[in-house]
């Protein structure tokens, strides 16, 4: 029979698995992050479906860092680009179209990089993200679950998964459909996914930190507001980003 021990050690058990498989792309990929942001580019981050969380874990919050922009897909609905009928599109996330708007809503800026999240990668829409971001010149990661990649079929039209586009990739360590206890045989349940996104989240917080500090440079990490004084400290990173980033 199911239940949450059951669940926590097996979420555990692979936990373990991105930290030691995935350390060494951790690594690049903070290294990368960190030379963004010596050149004051922004981490550009989009998520489709639960990798929204992923794009929340690093935006604008307490004890993380500064230089990050979340790519939303609400913002065309709530800048009236599209409307709301257009935003609730049942084929919404297949619609290229969308990803050229999201372009012209933001500023992007050449040295900007991406981290581009989605747990099977065949969604049309943040394939073209991925393309448009590479044909300007920009460096971008992938968070994935490979095992999930390898069992999905590309949405976009060059049947190119986002995959196929990234110069990095960073595996989830999540299953097929994101199921992780079996039931009775026949199916799973409880997801991993956006737990072990998370975990990568602060992992490539952590090492970003760690490269840059270990250069000689102050790392740009967010007071809380609580914190007396936070709010002059947290204007004075956020200022030189001002109309590039939102939270």
């Amino acid at each position: 029979m199911v239940n949450s021990r059951d669940f926590f050690d097996k979420a555990i058990a692979v936990i373990e698995e991105v930290a030691q498989d995935e350390h060494d792309r951790i690594v690049c990929c903070a290294k990368m992050m960190g030379d963004c942001m010596l050149e004051n580019g922004i981490v550009q981050l989009f998520g489709i479906n639960h990798g929204l969380a992923f794009s929340m874990e690093l935006g604008y919050r307490a004890g993380g860092l500064m230089p990050f922009h979340q790519f939303n897909t609400k913002d065309l609905a709530m800048r009236g680009v599209i409307t709301e009928e257009q935003l609730r599109d049942p084929n919404f996330d297949n619609n290229i179209e969308m990803a050229h708007k999201m372009f012209d809503l933001y500023r992007i800026e050449k040295e900007d990089m991406f981290i581009l999240i989605s747990n099977s990668g065949c969604e049309a829409l943040i394939v073209e993200v991925a393309k448009i971001a590479k044909e300007n010149g920009h460096k971008v990661v992938a968070v994935v679950s490979k095992e999930a990649v390898a069992n999905s079929v590309s949405k976009h039209p060059s049947n190119d998964n986002l995959v196929d586009v990234a110069d990095l990739v960073i595996d989830n360590h999540a299953k097929v459909a994101d199921a992780l206890v079996d039931v009775d045989g026949t199916h799973k349940m409880n997801q991993v996914g956006t737990i072990t996104g998370n975990i990568i989240a602060q992992m490539l917080t952590a090492e970003t930190y760690h490269y840059l500090t270990g250069l000689g440079h102050e790392c740009p990490v967010l007071l809380s507001a609580n914190v007396k004084g936070a709010d002059k400290h947290n204007r004075a990173l956020s200022d030189k980003y001002l109309g590039r980033w939102n939270s």
